[in-house]
């Protein structure tokens, strides 16, 4: 009998401990220094993760960008931003205009970020865009 008890105690806690959502481990929390060749800033993320792991949160910045973060199953982290006013970085080193679009491997942290101009930005005539790898290091 008290092994029956005893096995039955430890399939019990099996049970919950299966039970537990696992998504709460896909979560984006804490503080990350966020690399982008030179420059760096430090980025605060608080996410929330929904049972089929889709995640959503905000992240604010030591630069004071405050943004939505979000991620599919399956998917990267991403931030975007529209009409950055000196989101690329022309060849003469001047900025201009364009929206950007930060991905991130969850595994990783290792991503992208992506930028898209309008024509006339950096006195190039037509639509351009472009990529340079990023990086968030947990601090």
């Amino acid at each position: 009998m008290i092994r029956a008890v005893a096995a039955s105690g430890v399939l019990a806690v099996v049970a919950v401990g299966l039970a537990c959502p696992a998504w709460a481990d896909d979560r984006l929390d804490g503080q990350y220094t966020f690399i982008n060749g030179p420059i760096t800033n430090t980025w605060s993320i608080t996410t929330q993760c929904n049972s089929e792991v889709t995640c959503g949160g905000t992240i604010s910045t030591s630069t004071g960008l405050l943004e939505q973060i979000t991620r599919v199953n399956g998917g990267p982290w991403i931030v975007e931003r529209s009409d950055v006013s000196n989101g690329r970085v022309c060849p003469d080193g001047s900025t201009g205009p364009a929206d950007l679009m930060y991905s991130f491997d969850p595994a990783t942290l290792v991503g992208a970020v992506s930028f898209r101009s309008a024509p006339g930005v950096c006195g190039d005539p037509d639509w351009s865009s472009g990529q340079n790898p990023v990086s968030l290091v947990p601090l």
